[in-house]
């Protein structure tokens, strides 16, 4: 699992670099029509940097908070699925389903996609296999941090494109 998860993660961001023009090795290139990520059209720069950025699910002290789901759309973000959230351990390496969590992730329990978004692809495939928001409602995902609002808290500054 934990190898399945890497070659995901792996091929994410070869659809990042591919996406802005950046081969890493002759012959790959990935066009953008192939681009199925919920993210994908944030700029690669900005991806990296998140790792290093703090986000309202960073400071979730309280098991089992609701959240909600969004992804990029136009100048702002909408809100796909609703959630919760638990506090990260910050001692241990984030796992989920044995694999390590991606830098700039976390886990959350999908409980429902919102009418309309159930077809959102997930950045990285959900531990059964789950491939959209809709096929992982009550399961467990990595969804990335930048996009996870904890009501009452503002979603942070749009940071992308």
């Amino acid at each position: 699992m934990q190898a399945k998860m890497q070659e995901e993660v792996a091929r994410q961001v070869q659809i990042q670099l591919s996406a802005h023009g950046i081969t890493t090795a002759p012959g790959i290139n990935i066009s953008s029509d192939q681009l199925r990520s919920s993210c994908a059209s944030t700029e690669l720069p900005d991806a990296i940097k998140d790792a290093e950025l703090r986000f309202p699910v960073d400071d979730v002290t309280e098991p089992f908070t609701s959240c909600e789901l969004h992804i990029p759309k136009d100048n702002g973000t909408v809100k796909v699925a609703i959630g919760v959230v638990n506090p990260i351990d910050r001692t241990k390496t984030p796992r989920i389903h044995g694999a390590v969590v991606p830098a700039g992730y976390a886990t959350v329990s999908v409980d429902k996609a919102i009418e309309g978004f159930s077809d959102v692809p997930l950045d990285i495939h959900g531990g059964d296999g789950e491939k959209t928001v809709g096929e992982a409602e009550k399961s467990f995902i990595a969804w990335r941090k930048r996009y996870i609002n904890i009501p009452g808290k503002p979603l942070p500054h749009n940071r992308y494109g």
